[in-house]
């Protein structure tokens, strides 16, 4: 029996490159005795609402777009409590950090041999609230970049584009304080960024979330960045930034299943590069392996 794909796209992503491989992509899955279905989204959510409404009808859900797409994907098959399709991801948005997890190559024709011929590879989702994100959850200075950057400056500058942005808020740092509390450990203090990630690469830059991530061993890896009390603090922070050494006392890293983030005031939070809501409280759990890509055999 032939097996059923939804092919989900998102053609405003990015460059919009991916439209001079659609036909191509098709071919090779109804090659591999699939029957194609080929949905573009119109308007934002329409990703996550075609998932969840028809994710189950099919075996595999190649999406592409970028790790916004990704993430409305995500949201609506974690709606389906079974028959969840395998996930094929092809990215083209401006940075997909997600896709630094399962590829070495950025070319088309290698990531979409790498799903028709690759293993599975299960991976965990966060849940936060009553939202899913698949990589990152983060507030402060640098969580606002991504969905203030202009579309187009992001097409522009890519990865550079969040980095730029973000610096004009080092300038008019903001303090969130925050009780945070996980593995019966809790922290108060006032925070500049925080981030509770599943990925190695976050922003655009590789080993920001960690260093020998694994995507299924149910665990994240947190880090808070404290508020500098002056001139050379701040000058540290960005040091160690820039060299993805969190050592110093300016800094919590950590590992963990679930965490909970509480404040006095509503905090905006980023999820997967997108608006996640402005909260009080923010309950991150992991969803261990909830969901299973597509990858090369000799990738993540």
């Amino acid at each position: 029996m032939r097996r059923k794909l939804l092919f989900v796209v998102n053609a405003k992503a990015g460059k919009g490159q991916i439209k001079n491989h659609l036909l191509s992509i098709i071919d090779h899955f109804v090659a591999d005795q699939y029957v194609v279905e080929v949905y573009t989204t119109q308007q934002p959510r329409d990703a996550a609402r075609i998932a969840a409404e028809t994710g189950g009808q099919y075996d595999l859900l190649l999406c592409s777009g970028g790790d916004g797409t990704l993430n409305e994907i995500v949201n609506g098959l974690m709606k389906l409590e079974d028959n969840r399709p395998l996930i094929g991801y092809i990215p083209a948005g401006s940075t997909n950090d997600f896709a630094y997890n399962l590829y070495d190559t950025t070319n088309v024709k290698r990531i979409v041999a790498g799903i028709r011929h690759g293993r599975k590879l299960d991976c965990d989702i966060g849940r936060f609230n009553d939202l899913h994100f698949i990589y990152c959850a983060a507030f402060g200075a640098f969580a606002l970049t991504s969905y203030e950057t202009d579309q187009v400056y992001k097409n522009v500058l890519g990865r550079v584009a969040y980095l730029l942005e973000g610096t004009k808020h080092l300038n008019t740092l903001k303090a969130y304080h925050f009780t945070v509390k996980y593995d019966q450990k809790t922290i108060e203090d006032d925070f500049i960024y925080g981030m509770v990630t599943n990925s190695d690469s976050v922003a655009g830059i590789r080993g920001f979330g960690g260093r020998n991530v694994q995507l299924d061993d149910g665990l994240f890896e947190g880090l808070l960045v404290r508020m500098p009390k002056n001139l050379f603090d701040l000058q540290q922070i960005i040091a160690s930034l820039i060299k993805l050494d969190f050592s110093s006392d300016l800094f919590y890293s950590f590992k963990t299943g679930a965490v909970v983030f509480t404040s006095e005031e509503a905090i905006s939070w980023n999820l997967d590069g997108e608006f996640g809501g402005k909260v009080h409280t923010a309950m991150i759990s992991n969803c261990h392996r909830a969901v299973t890509f597509l990858a090369p055999e000799d990738e993540a």
